[in-house]
This record gives C-alpha cells, sequence and structure tokens, in this order.
C-alpha cells in the first residue's frame, strides 16, 4: 500500500501556522503601499491552496473514502465484516470460551466456573466498561477523519485517546486490591470471592495492554488494515492464548491464576505484534507521530470532545452492558439454586460473549461506513446504513438456526459436569433471542453518541434496561409471585437484556427514521476539521478589521479556503 507523504494538518504546510500569518500580513502591508489598493489574488490563491493540496496528496494516498453504491456496500460489508468478525471471534470469542471449557473439565469445575464467572462480572464493570467506553473517542473520530480527508490527525487522536484513559483509570485499577472484600459484601461466597480479588489484581497490567491494544487497532482498521487485525487475532488468539490457557488451566491446575496470567500475556502479544505490523508496513510516522503544526495533546477543545464522546458510552455501558453482568448476580440470588446451576449461568454469559464477538465485525464495518460517508458529507449515508443493517440481521438469524439445532451438543462440550449440562439445557436457547435483538439495538444506537446526542441516548437506554428488562425479569425470576421453577426463574434472568433491546431497537430506528442526515453529515465533517479553529482565531486577530487605507477597504477572510482569499469591497 502506497503511504501518504508527510501529510501535515491545514495550514501548517510549508512554513507552519504562524508562517501563513506573517505572510498574510507582509502582503496585506505590500497592498497598503500602493495607491490602487488592487488585490494579487493568484498569489495569495497559491498560498491559500496549499493546505488543500496537502489534503489532496493524502486522499491520493489511498486514503480517499469512495462514494456510496450497492454494489461497493455490499462488498465492503462482506469483506471488511468477515475480517472484523474473525478478528474478534478469534481474540475475545473463542478463546475465553476455550478457557471456560478447560475449566469445565478440572477437578473442581463447577467452583471454578463460578469463580471466573464473577471475576467476570466484577472486572467487566469496574474496568472493561469505563475502557471500552474511551476507546469510543478514537472509534468515533477516526472514520470521520478519513471521511473528511484528514487521516494526518490520527496520530494525535490516538495519542490523547490512551493518555487520557490511562489518566482516568487510575482510581478504578486502585480498587482492585478491594475486589475480594466488596464480592463477599454482596453475597458471593467466600471462596468465590478470594478468587476474583485473585483475579481482578492481575488483570490490571492486562487492562492497561487492552487500552493501547483497542486503540491501536482502531486506527488500523480504519486505515484500511482490516486483515492485519485478523492476522493479529488468530496469532495471538488462537495460537498464544488457548496454548497458554490449555498449560495454565488445564495442564497445570492454576486456576482463575492461570486465567489471568494466560490473557496478560496474549494482551502484551497482540499489542507487540500491532507494533511489527506497523514497521512492516512503514506506518510508524502515519499512526504515532504527530505532523509539525499539530495541535497539542491536551487542548481544552480536545479534552471536551474526548468526555463529549467517551462520558455517553460510558454511561450507556452502565445503563445496558451492566445489567447483562448483573445477570449472574440475579442467578445467585434466585432461591433453592445450586451450584451447578450457577455455573450453568456462568457458561450461558460466556457463551454469549462469544456469540457477540462474532457479531462485532458486522457491526464495526456499519459503523465505520456510516460515520466515513457522513464524514464525507454524502447523501447515500442512510442507504448505506440501511443495506448494512439488513444485511447484519439476515447473518445473525442463519447463525441462530444452527444454534438452535446444535444447541445439545454445545451443552456437552462446555462441562464434564452433568448437572451443569443439564441446567444449560434450560437455558441456551434464550440466546438465539438475545443475539439476534442485540445486533438490532446495537445498530440502532451506534450514531447518537458521533451526533452528539449521548445524555439522550443514555437516558432512552436507562428506561429500557432498569425502568422495562429488569423489573419483569426481577419480578418473574427472584419472586414467587409468577413461578416457583428454578429453571423459569433463570431463563427470565438471562432473558432481562433481550428484553430492554426489543425496546431499544424499535425506539432506536423511529428517531433514525426521522433523522436529518445531511444535518448530521455536517456535524461529523466539522468535528474532523475543528482545529482549523485555531488558526481561524489568529486570522481574525490579524487582519479580520476592514482598514483605513488610501484606496478601497480590505478585509482577510476568517477562514480561508479555496477561492477564498483577499476580498476587494
Amino acid at each position: 500500500m502506497v503511504e501518504a507523504s508527510d501529510a501535515r494538518t491545514p495550514f501548517a504546510a510549508a512554513e507552519g501556522q504562524g508562517g501563513v500569518c506573517r505572510r498574510l500580513v507582509r502582503r496585506l502591508s505590500r497592498r497598503c503601499s500602493t495607491s490602487a489598493g488592487l488585490v494579487d489574488t493568484a498569489e495569495t490563491s497559491a498560498d491559500m491552496a496549499a493546505p488543500a493540496a496537502e489534503r489532496q496528496r493524502s486522499a491520493s494516498a489511498g486514503e480517499e473514502a469512495p462514494p456510496y453504491s450497492a454494489r461497493h456496500e455490499i462488498e465492503y460489508f462482506f469483506g471488511k465484516g468477515i475480517a472484523l468478525g474473525l478478528s474478534s471471534l478469534l481474540n475475545w470469542g473463542i478463546p475465553p470460551l476455550v478457557a471456560m471449557i478447560f475449566a469445565g473439565h478440572t477437578a473442581n469445575s463447577a467452583q471454578l466456573q463460578a469463580s471466573l464467572g464473577y471475576g467476570r462480572v466484577w472486572y467487566n464493570c469496574t474496568v472493561l466498561m469505563p475502557c471500552v467506553g474511551m476507546m469510543g473517542y478514537c472509534g468515533n473520530v477516526f472514520p470521520g477523519c478519513i471521511g473528511a480527508g484528514r487521516a494526518d490527525r490520527i496520530p494525535r487522536y490516538l495519542q490523547r485517546g490512551i493518555a487520557l484513559s490511562l489518566l482516568i483509570m487510575i482510581p478504578l485499577f486502585v480498587l482492585q486490591i478491594f475486589s475480594d472484600h466488596i464480592m463477599h459484601a454482596l453475597g458471593v461466597p467466600q471462596v468465590n470471592a478470594h478468587d476474583v480479588g485473585v483475579y481482578c489484581r492481575l488483570m490490571v497490567i492486562t487492562a492497561i495492554m487492552t487500552i493501547l491494544d483497542g486503540n491501536i487497532e482502531s486506527a488500523f482498521v480504519n486505515l484500511g488494515y482490516a486483515r492485519s487485525a485478523t492476522l493479529n487475532s488468530f496469532v495471538c488468539g488462537i495460537g498464544i492464548d488457548i496454548g497458554a490457557t490449555f498449560l495454565l488451566i488445564y495442564k497445570w491446575d492454576m486456576g482463575v491464576e492461570g486465567a489471568a496470567l494466560a490473557q496478560l500475556g496474549v494482551k502484551v502479544a497482540r499489542v507487540t505484534v500491532w507494533a511489527a505490523l506497523a514497521v512492516y508496513y512503514g506506518l510508524i510516522r502515519k499512526l504515532f507521530v504527530a505532523p509539525a503544526g499539530s495541535e497539542k495533546l491536551f487542548p481544552r477543545r480536545e479534552v471536551k470532545v474526548f468526555l463529549s464522546l467517551a462520558a455517553p458510552q460510558i454511561l450507556s455501558n452502565f445503563a445496558g452492558w451492566f445489567i447483562f453482568e448483573l445477570q449472574v448476580m440475579a442467578l445467585a440470588n434466585i432461591e433453592g439454586i445450586t451450584q451447578d446451576a450457577l455455573a450453568a449461568g456462568a457458561v450461558w454469559v460466556q457463551i454469549e460473549s462469544s456469540l457477540a464477538a462474532a457479531q462485532d465485525g458486522w457491526i464495526r464495518t456499519t459503523s465505520m461506513r456510516s460515520l466515513v460517508l457522513l464524514g464525507k458529507q454524502d447523501p447515500g449515508a442512510r442507504k448505506a446504513f440501511r443495506l448494512f443493517t439488513l444485511l447484519a440481521s439476515a447473518v445473525v438469524a442463519v447463525s441462530n438456526i444452527f444454534l438452535f439445532i446444535f444447541q445439545d451438543g454445545l451443552c456437552k462440550m462446555v462441562s464434564n459436569d452433568e448437572a451443569v449440562r443439564e441446567w444449560l439445557g434450560k437455558i441456551v436457547w434464550v440466546l438465539t433471542i438475545h443475539t439476534q435483538t442485540r445486533i438490532l439495538s446495537i445498530n440502532a444506537s451506534f450514531l447518537f453518541i458521533p451526533l452528539e446526542k449521548g445524555i439522550f441516548w443514555t437516558s432512552v437506554t436507562f428506561v429500557c434496561f432498569y425502568l422495562i428488562g429488569s423489573p419483569i425479569s426481577a419480578a418473574v425470576g427472584l419472586t414467587d409471585w409468577f413461578t416457583t421453577s428454578v429453571a423459569t426463574k433463570m431463563i427470565a434472568c438471562v432473558g432481562a437484556t433481550s428484553i430492554a433491546q426489543i425496546a431499544l431497537a424499535l425506539l432506536g430506528f423511529e428517531y433514525l427514521r426521522r433523522l436529518d442526515w445531511l444535518s448530521a453529515g455536517d456535524i461529523i465533517n466539522q468535528r474532523a476539521n475543528n482545529d482549523k479553529q485555531d488558526l481561524s482565531a489568529s486570522l481574525m486577530d490579524v487582519g479580520q478589521q476592514p482598514m483605513e487605507l488610501s484606496g478601497p477597504a480590505l478585509i482577510v477572510a476568517a477562514y480561508p479556503t479555496e477561492g477564498s482569499t483577499i476580498v476587494e469591497i
């Protein structure tokens, strides 16, 4: 792939931002010294066209996104979606499921599977949800940059996203020291709570590597290297992850400590592979070195953008994803539930995570392409979104048919405990409803945060999960008002998110049906170009006000673009 030639931010070409302003002042002085007061527009236009030429070189290097066409969208959906889906499946879909399977074939399988389930809940709620929410910053700004022809901003965005995420996560890393005491206070058995503490303290370093891994992967994928993500996941997921899990959990019986060490090794390996791929493709400067004249690392404007994109995503995670994780805790509060049934619930949650990983490619493809087209202000963005949503739903529906047919074999594979298999068989079918409603609700939701409607959608998510899904689930699963059957109560607990997701999908698609997609494109495009505001303000200070001259008054355009230079009044 041909690399862009030393792309710079606008108005940093040749002499940098200060150089542009100085040249404008000198030319104003030269015009003032003439009696005619005429403007040499040819020379000035050449200067102002420098940023446009810089963006053109970036576009000619392969960063210009093609416009909408049905054929291209279908090719993009399957070409990118399969690669990204395999990447996610190999990274955080298959390996954790295999770890749960290995744990299900150890001497004390029921306890180990339950401990891993509780450890997953605590780690995801206190570490992974905030991390993923803050990764939404890069995930939202990168596609807009590509669509607007501003890939030169990616290094600074990447640096800022990683640095701010690590700073904000420090208190939550400290919280992991007390995870065992907190989980025991919440009703988790002491033996399982102790395992949670061991697991989560080791996972702090893993979380740091996860922040690096997730943001770098987002940059690679948005620059067109989706297959590199698949390669990385294959090497580290299938190779290192499964191999380490087999040795540490199954062979050496190291329990939750082995599971945590395996995850740490995988994340270190993934970051190492990304570094090697960046060197191989010549992407070091494009990904990690900000061009001369770039904005500062922490300008107040960009910190606000980070918070405006990350905070709603984190809140949305706690409004929806949080309820899903608490299903394991809800199962523990069902009257009369056994350790085997709890283990089956933990396995159900892990299977769901693997199925969610398989959906990730379709979800990310839909999100990236929609944001790219919006950044380009392409009127076909609405059609692309509709097409991608339809294709994603169809693919998941086909996979659910196979899941329903082979559910008995799946139950036998994940555990050597007959009781665990029996309990799992009573609830595994709920996954078909859950996965279908999940793909619809997520595709109906992802545009709200980049369109600056994050708080609104977080409120909608809160209502759907906390005021609709959870009360129905709790009434059936945690009381005897409707049934005394433990199996039925388990179905109600694991079905809470499906209920909420149906409501989310209906509300989200109705909102998007009424959305003005042209105005939405303006928002994405303007965010990708917001670094121009600093130079615009500088130019206004230099010469926006009318100047009293011997000839006609001259005005400097506040934001010079192609064809917009010094004009004669």
